[in-house]
């Protein structure tokens, strides 16, 4: 309801007296405030609407009636209702001036009007319009829980909500980052606040979490109190971003078993892998793809936007977090691979985060899954996953065979190197660690260039091997990794 509205008001034969702007005449009213003390500021809410009889205000000094009206301003106050008849049978002229001087509009009640029907009128008026909010409130609740129902993003609810309040709107997470906002081009502050900002709207988000996420909205002087209106679509929104959490709570030890069970390539069997992949609620006949990124330390802030981000791309998500490592299985993409990828690994530009693209078999994925593992483990950046690694496929041939073999193509390194000085097992390791190139070999060990050629020559005697050739390099790289898997293996168990 709006001053003018009033003054249209038949009933009210309210009268304006003061030469009031057409911007202070459409300002809304948030309250009635019948009053007669002589300073009723501390007790007047913004925008109220003053209702008086001038009751004790006996005096006719133009200052006074202007300090008067001044300090109503400063609340400010939306107008002044002033009841003749009682105290004064006309307007005081310096009420009127100070009223036209501060713009303030001035509407007298005639004595024909009891001043309780204008209070009674004002408020019944403002509770239609409080009920009315809350039923638009509810009505935008059920669009949004209709579209959530649907597996909508939270982004599109955000769109839903901003086509009725035509104000910006985020989503915060804990941490004070944006993982939701719509418009996309609006410009939110990031970090964590623990003050109210000037002119946004924070609405805490009701997720059962002891750091849930929060709604903020840029405030407008529009005609609906937004928090009234986005109290029940803030509940949609917080299911929404909660499913997530929800569904991957609820199969948290089924994935962390799922990918024990990939690394676990002597002990666990393919269809003891195919089990735990089904008992996460996945088809083993749909196309997979895996992501692995860091959290620790800073990036634990991206968690939720990861989270969202990975439900706004796929239609079915697994996603869980263990020795701080996020690690995601999906199905069933809505977007093809390049618009995947462009949306996860734009997130956090320093994050150590691996997207390995869609596997068309168990075999693939469970290689898949050991590769991004230890490749995370080196990223310093989000990053693409290359069809295969050779550290998952020496996981994937670490039987107890083939680790065996590669102990015993050693073993005379070791027995050399436990009977003499000059580590040449080391010197291996060092060797191909630095892509067989001699000068930075000598200068990883601190070494001449002949005691490396001899070093050299004698591990090529004692294992029957050429380093010079691509088979021998390549031999004795994947003997020493098979051994450093056993070791990691024995040190686990």
């Amino acid at each position: 309801m709006r001053v003018v509205d009033l003054i249209l008001e038949r009933s009210l034969q309210l009268l304006l007296q003061s030469p009031a702007s057409e911007a202070s005449l459409a300002i809304e009213v948030s309250g009635c405030a019948p009053t007669e003390l002589m300073d009723p500021t501390p007790f007047l809410d913004p925008f109220s609407l003053l209702l008086t009889s001038g009751i004790g205000m006996n005096f006719s000094d133009e200052l006074t009636w202007d300090a008067f009206v001044e300090r109503l301003v400063a609340v400010p106050v939306c107008a002044i209702v002033f009841a003749t008849g009682m105290a004064h049978r006309v307007l005081p002229p310096g009420l009127i001036a100070a009223c036209t001087h501060h713009d303030v509009p001035l509407l007298e009640v005639p004595a024909a009007v009891p001043p309780l029907q204008v209070n009674r009128y004002i408020e019944s008026v403002m509770q239609a319009e409080r009920l009315a909010v809350v039923n638009r409130g509810w009505t935008l609740a059920d669009e949004c829980a209709r579209l959530a129902n649907q597996d909508a993003e939270v982004v599109t609810l955000l769109a839903t909500v901003y086509n009725v309040i035509q104000s910006p709107l985020a989503v915060y997470d804990a941490y004070g980052m944006v993982i939701a906002q719509y418009p996309a081009l609006a410009t939110w502050t990031s970090g964590v606040r623990t003050k109210p900002q000037v002119g946004i709207l924070n609405i805490p988000l009701p997720m059962g979490l002891n750091n849930p996420c929060r709604l903020a909205i840029r405030e407008t002087h529009g005609e609906q109190p937004l928090a009234s209106l986005l109290g029940p679509v803030a509940s949609i929104i917080a299911l929404q971003l909660n499913r997530s959490v929800t569904v991957d709570a609820s199969r948290q030890q089924e994935i962390k078993s799922f990918v024990l069970a990939c690394e676990s390539w002597e002990e666990a069997s393919h269809l003891e892998v195919r089990k735990a992949f089904q008992d996460i609620g996945l088809d083993p006949r749909v196309e997979t793809s895996v992501l692995v990124a860091d959290m620790g330390g800073e990036f634990a802030s991206t968690s939720w936007q990861l989270r969202v981000a990975l439900h706004e791309k796929f239609h079915t998500v697994r996603v869980t977090e263990f020795a701080d490592r996020l690690v995601a299985l999906t199905q069933n993409p809505r977007d093809d691979f390049a618009g995947v990828a462009e949306r996860l690994l734009h997130i956090h530009d320093r994050q150590p985060l691996v997207l390995k693209s869609a596997t068309p078999s168990l075999f693939e994925l469970r290689l898949s899954v050991v590769h991004l593992l230890q490749l995370v483990q080196h990223a310093d950046r989000p990053q693409l996953a290359p069809e295969l690694g050779l550290s998952a496929v020496v996981t994937a041939t670490a039987g107890r065979g083939a680790r065996e073999a590669a102990r015993k193509l050693l073993a005379p390194l070791l027995e050399h190197d436990q009977k003499r000085t000059g580590p040449l097992l080391e010197t291996l390791r060092a060797y191909l660690d630095n892509d067989a190139q001699p000068s930075k070999t000598c200068a990883a060990l601190f070494i001449h260039r002949n005691s490396l050629n001899y070093r050299l020559r004698k591990i090529e005697a004692l294992l029957r091997l050429n380093l010079n050739s691509v088979e021998g390099q390549a031999t004795c790289l994947f003997a020493l990794r098979l051994v450093a898997v056993s070791e990691t293996y024995v040190n686990e168990t």
